[in-house]
């Protein structure tokens, strides 16, 4: 085996190529495999810039996304950093490999200066995305731009509200016909459809309409386009193809086919006859549709029109019958696209009203999105524009030097926007006079965003057109290929370009129809710099479709999916192998310093790439890996309402503003939030909550889950009952983020915080969708006030997808799709979801056309050839990006590749697509090369035929060899447990400084008082006597009267009890001073005080506070029925609360008299509370 390194030669080629890229003085377009080393290309041309003299301010970056200008700035300050301490003969030879030539005299200082200079630039280096660039170019010149001055850039959230409204202006819009229209052509989920695709070419839309003068004059061109007289309507031509029905010929055959033919002829003759009786046109046509043509009139014409019974001695009537049902087929025709015309008219209305109500958003909030952004800087830029002039005056010296990364994936409207910014660096005295360049690197093997507009072709024709006009000018220019990878092994390579290199259409088939679905205009092979340093490519059988699926039990979730499909054996055996090579320490190669040496896989180096999240198969394998023990870093996206954590919370919230809501405290109960970490300790299983449900009923049925949650003597019930109480409590008087953070901060009585025990049950994975809700909460109070239900309804009416931050510092596998794994490289790659056909059904509906802005046909079926057209084009699109994406998959790829797939639909065995990425590669990858092995799939279905193998099976190390390179051990206190936290500072509400057991006394009976209605009646009271004194006495009676006319939940009986009852404490004499000047209502007090147990920070808020000169009382309003009549029977808690009060009153107001009073409303009686009672509350408690 020869030597495991960088094979010498084909480095020295590929060092010329990137010093060719790297070229200071020249203009460069660059197409680099994967693999090659662009971003290095990136900073050694920046770096050489800087040695050439540039200064850093006049070198711009544009890269793709924030990572990947992270890592082009991170990358470039460690290289100038390093060089700023590098030793001078190893400084010398790493500058002379970087330029390719001898140093001249001062360069290796000059490159030690690098670092400060970079650092000390105004405003830091330019490498920004293309959105921050755009962003930053209107900032400073929005006037000329036509931005708004000091403009906000949509966030996401934001961009989801302005979309909202939007969409709620266009809806209020529509009149029942146009809705008709819509619901009818393109089902219930037609008007969102349109408005996806209004949004992705809101400003073309715009732009069409402008240009024809308004959205009728575009409209008016889809006649025309469709080949139809101007307004041609449906209804119109139905009627007058019934109106030409040759009568009485049509009548005599239908007379005929009754009378003198067979049944057949009689059951169809009978159709024709009630078409003809038919005094409804349009009934009268669609019956003699049916009567010419399969499918209820929608499909092929007929194969007999009747037998011969009929056709041999009456061939006139087959000839009268054939000449109509060619007629009705081009009217059946005409009247598809006079349809379509129709809809595509109330379709174009409908984006037009969007356009402009988004529009209308983001003018009222002094808004750009992203779209916007570019859109600008390209008028800014345009030549059209009468202050370009000026404004490349003003930037004259700012530019000299622009990069692009990642151009495959530039959109043409960026395109425009680079061009414009780059004119001068070829044009008159910009390019005679100043040394300008332009560096252009990207891939169009790679080009996957063609849904954010991206178009590889136009990637290619920037390159011809950057050579002509550096060209034009004789500026130096250069278009190398890096073709040399230095990740993937070379057997990956060889299995790729056998893959790929038969792809490419010859030149004279290469504009033939179905050449546009080749995934490339041309492709570059691969050569590998790895040397000595084998990898393996296998392709598994594919898992055939199960001959019976498992059944599934009743008591499972309605969503939940059968298990057993040929899906989740696939998940099995991918789950399992992955487990099996981690356990053989299977080996992967590692690079140090140019030489490589083996070592056991991680978990870290394995990823799994799907082509997309649907289909089952992506929570499969990950719930798969966690059954086997394999560490799994979860998804890489999510919907934040459907994470578990997020659902146990957004539970818990619907609970404290509803304590009556049965389901959302059950699923709070069993949630891990009262989940011991120790399984040992009980926890609230089922059968536990189960007969906790059963005594929440009485006579009457009504009782709820928190009536007998809250009467329970179950000791796995009592941390619920303290937790749930406190955050009842709290809901509507503590902050958003406040409430949910500290429910999940609190210690439980088994010591665990609240998060330990989510994380105990559900993974670390819990804790990105926990800390992006709890980031909502805080966003939801500073933008919407924080108010708990908008904060639900919120979440849980978004579904979004959230990005997760994959860390590589964690030692696990990786689930994500081909699309997110861009950028990245691992050992082991696993392509599972290789089957399915990118070509489906759900196709978008709706085409944009130049002649009349948009074409929309939900039904490939009654496609005319104009839709046709364009459609076969967007499938071709399709299914050359499908293949882009297999490039982008396959060379992720260090050591090892793994293809998969399951069978799935028609057949016994299920089928493959013939168009997906499994078929393609069983064809291409044959040959000797490629030996025959048993795989997972065979241990598990016998029936399947071998895989195949190319390049050596991995060398097992052993488990002995498993521990990572480079980690010292851990010291002791790392895993000693940690000390008690007992003394740390905690937050209490008033009522729960009393012993555990002291708890709001019940009231009456629970036959008396079903349902909460006792916490309903307080609640109501409570809100009435806050709101009420505020208002003149006549008009409180009516005000009371309307907040009670909404309280559905309120019998209409005790609606007039409650009013009777606070405007009896309003109106009595005795309690003037307490709703009079100096009074106020729902006093928040937040602090310690002395007396109160130590280290705690006590919330609450008091129902009524009056403060005169010489003493403060405090009120709370109590609504027991019936209430004590004594202070003895005054519940302690209650007493315990009151103490509280008046011990932080007396802090805030000290020498002044603090007193205390219950407020019973039910008798309204006004109950003082002696000092002596209260001075000795806490004491007696904890006795």
């Amino acid at each position: 085996m020869s030597e495991a390194r960088f094979d010498p030669e084909i480095m020295q080629a590929a060092t010329v190529a990137q010093q060719l890229a790297a070229r200071p003085e020249a203009s460069v377009f660059v197409e680099a495999n994967a693999g090659s080393g662009k971003t290095r290309v990136l900073v050694d041309r920046v770096i050489n810039l800087l040695l050439a003299g540039h200064k850093p301010e006049t070198i711009l970056c544009v890269t793709y996304t924030k990572a990947a200008a992270a890592e082009m700035k991170e990358r470039l300050f460690k290289r100038l950093g390093d060089w700023s301490v590098t030793a001078d003969a190893a400084l010398a030879e790493e500058l002379e490999k970087l330029l390719g030539r001898e140093l001249k005299p001062g360069e290796a200082n000059t490159a030690r200066k690098l670092f400060a200079q970079a650092l000390e630039t105004p405003g830091g280096l330019k490498i920004q995305t293309i959105h921050a660039f755009c962003e930053n170019l209107l900032r400073r010149f929005p006037l000329e731009a036509g931005a708004p001055p000091g403009f906000e850039t949509l966030d996401d959230a934001a961009a989801r509200r302005a979309l909202q409204a939007a969409r709620r202006r266009v809806l209020a819009s529509l009149t029942p016909d146009e809705v008709n229209t819509l619901i009818e052509t393109g089902g219930p989920e037609a008007i969102d459809t349109i408005l996806r695709w209004a949004r992705s070419n809101r400003h073309d839309v715009a732009a069409e309409i402008e240009r024809v003068g308004g959205v009728d004059a575009l409209s008016d061109q889809l006649w025309p386009v469709l080949d139809l007289p101007a307004g041609a309507d449906p209804d119109a031509l139905k009627a007058d193809a019934v109106a030409d029905l040759p009568r009485a010929g049509l009548e005599a055959a239908a007379h005929a086919m009754c009378h003198d033919g067979k049944p057949t002829d009689a059951k169809r003759g009978e159709i024709l006859r009630q078409a003809l009786a038919a005094t409804d046109p349009g009934l009268a046509f669609d019956m003699v549709l049916t009567f010419f043509f399969t499918d209820k009139g929608r499909g092929k014409r007929v194969a007999a029109l009747a037998t011969k019974a009929i056709a041999d001695p009456l061939p006139h009537v087959i000839t009268l019958l054939e000449s109509e049902a060619e007629r009705f087929e081009a009217v059946r025709d005409m009247i598809g696209r006079a349809a379509m015309a129709r809809a595509s008219a109330v379709a174009l209305r409908v984006a037009d009203c969007f356009v402009r109500a988004y529009d209308a958003e983001l003018e009222q909030a002094r808004a750009l999105d992203f779209d916007d952004l570019v859109r600008l800087a390209g008028l800014l830029l345009a030549p059209e524009n009468p202050f370009s002039g000026w404004v490349g005056y003003k930037l004259d010296g700012m530019l000299a030097h622009a990069l692009i990364d990642e151009a495959q994936d530039t959109a043409p409207r960026q395109w425009d926007m680079i061009r414009g910014l780059t004119t001068e660096f070829f044009a008159g005295e910009g390019a005679s006079e100043l040394d300008r360049t332009l560096f252009v690197v990207g891939d169009e093997k790679q080009s996957i965003y063609s849904f954010q507009g991206a178009e590889p072709a136009r990637f290619l024709a920037e390159g011809d057109h950057l050579a002509a006009s550096a060209a034009a000018v004789e500026q130096p220019f250069e278009r190398p290929g890096l073709d040399v990878s230095f990740r993937s092994a070379p057997e990956i390579l060889a299995a790729v370009d056998q893959a790929f290199a038969a792809k490419i259409p010859a030149p004279e088939v290469k504009f033939l129809a179905g050449a546009s679905a080749m995934p490339f205009a041309r492709y570059q092979g691969h050569r590998a710099a790895r040397s000595g340093t084998p990898g393996c490519v296998e392709i598994w059988p594919a898992v055939p479709k199960p001959e019976k699926l498992e059944e599934s039990s009743i008591f499972d979730p309605v969503d939940q999916r059968a298990r057993g499909s040929s899906r989740d054996v696939l998940a099995q055996a991918v789950a399992g192998e992955i487990a099996d090579m981690i356990a053989r320490g299977d080996a992967v190669w590692e690079e140090k310093g140019g030489k490589f040496c083996q070592r056991p896989v991680r978990p870290a180096d394995i990823a799994i790439l799907v082509w997309r999240r649907t289909g089952g198969f992506f929570e499969e394998v990950i719930r798969q890996l966690k059954v086997k023990g394999v560490p799994v870093a979860g998804a890489d996206r999510m919907v934040l309402r459907d994470q578990t954590a997020v659902k146990d919370l957004l539970a818990l919230g619907r609970f404290a503003m509803t304590s009556g809501d049965d389901l959302a405290l059950a699923e709070v109960l069993r949630s891990p939030l009262f989940d011991p970490v120790d399984p040992d300790l009980p926890g609230i299983d089922e059968q536990a909550l189960y007969d906790l449900a059963r005594t929440r009923t009485d006579i009457k049925r009504r009782g709820t889950l928190w009536n007998a949650l809250y009467t329970s003597e179950d000791p796995r019930f009592a941390d619920a009952r303290i937790a749930l109480t406190a955050v009842r409590d709290q809901a509507d008087k503590t902050r958003l983020y406040d409430l949910f953070t500290g429910f999940l901060n609190d210690r439980t009585p088994t010591g665990e915080t609240r998060w330990a025990r989510i994380y105990a049950r559900l993974g670390e994975e819990a804790r990105d969708p926990l800390q992006e809700f709890l980031a909502r909460a805080l966003q939801h109070e500073r933008d919407e006030g924080g108010a708990l239900a908008s904060f639900i309804a919120r979440v849980e009416g978004e579904d979004t997808q959230i990005k997760r931050e994959m860390s590589a510092d964690r030692d696990e596998v990786q689930v994500m799709t081909v699309h997110a794994s861009k950028g990245l490289e691992r050992p082991v790659i696993i392509l599972p979801d290789t089957t399915r056909s990118p070509v489906t059904g759900k196709t978008d509906p709706v085409f944009a056309h130049p002649e009349c802005g948009l074409l929309w046909s939900p039904r490939k079926a009654e496609d005319p050839d104009v839709v046709a057209r364009l459609r076969e084009t967007a499938t071709n699109k399709q299914l050359a990006e499908h293949g882009r994406l297999l490039y982008v998959a396959l060379t992720r790829a260090r050591d090892r590749l793994i293809v998969c797939g399951w069978r799935q639909g028609h057949g016994d065995l299920g089928q493959i697509s013939e168009d997906s990425w499994y078929q393609q590669l069983s064809d291409a990858w044959t040959g000797d090369t490629w030996a025959e092995i048993d795989t997972p799939v065979n241990l598990v279905v016998d029936s399947c035929a071998p895989g195949l193998r190319f390049g050596p099976a991995p060398t097992a190390l052993g488990t002995a060899d498993l521990a990572r390179t480079g980690v010292s051990d851990i010291p002791t206190w790392a895993i000693a447990p940690a000390a008690a936290e007992g003394g740390m500072i905690r937050s209490a509400a008033p009522s729960s400084l009393l012993a555990d057991d002291e708890h709001e006394p019940a009231v009456r009976s629970p036959l008396a008082d079903p349902g909460g209605h006792r916490f309903r009646r307080g609640d109501v009271i409570h809100k009435l006597l806050q709101t009420l004194p505020d208002l003149p006495p006549d008009r409180r009676q009516a005000a009371a009267q309307r907040f009670l006319s909404v309280r559905a939940d309120i019998a209409e009986a005790d609606r007039a009890q409650i009013i009777t009852e606070t405007l009896g404490i309003l109106d009595h004499p005795d309690f003037a001073p307490l709703f009079g000047p100096g009074s106020r209502a729902e006093v928040a007090l937040v602090g310690h005080a002395p007396g109160l147990p130590d280290r705690t920070i006590i919330r609450g808020q008091v129902d009524r506070l009056v403060v005169t000169d010489n003493e403060v009382l405090i009120i709370d309003y109590k609504t027991n029925r019936p209430p004590p009549s004594e202070v003895a029977a005054v519940a302690k808690v209650y007493l315990g609360q009151m103490a509280t009060y008046r011990a932080l009153l007396r802090a805030v107001h000290p020498g002044k008299s603090v007193r205390c009073a219950l407020l019973w409303t039910d008798a309204a009686r006004l109950m003082p509370l002696p000092d002596a009672v209260l001075d000795d509350i806490f004491d007696a408690g904890a006795a």
